[in-house]
């Protein structure tokens, strides 16, 4: 099966939670989906405004080539870079690959 790599600058709690569960999961301040960078600069871009520098890890992640295609995708998102949304429904098709930062 064909994978297709993205990246998540993620939360000490997020990254804690996906330690323990080996899964994303929805957080009590997520959306009802999760964005995901195309590139880990442009991840990590995200972390610092989001989290603040030092306050994020940088996540890389494998998705289902055929279930990356249809993601809602964004040329420049919070124009910062590439970004695709997934749906919490979808997130059980995405695997946690390794840490980056």
């Amino acid at each position: 099966m064909r994978k297709t790599t993205f990246y998540r600058a993620v939360s000490e709690a997020e990254f804690q939670d996906l330690s323990q569960s080996g899964k994303l999961r929805k957080g009590s301040n997520s959306l009802e989906g999760k964005w995901f960078a195309e590139t880990a600069d442009d991840a990590a871009k995200w972390g610092e405004a989001l989290q603040g520098p030092g306050n994020y890890w940088i996540i890389e992640l494998e998705v289902p080539a055929e279930m990356a295609e249809q993601l809602f995708r964004v040329d420049k998102l919070d124009n910062i870079g590439p970004a695709c949304y997934c749906e919490l429904d979808q997130l059980e098709y995405i695997t946690f690959h390794e840490v980056i930062t």
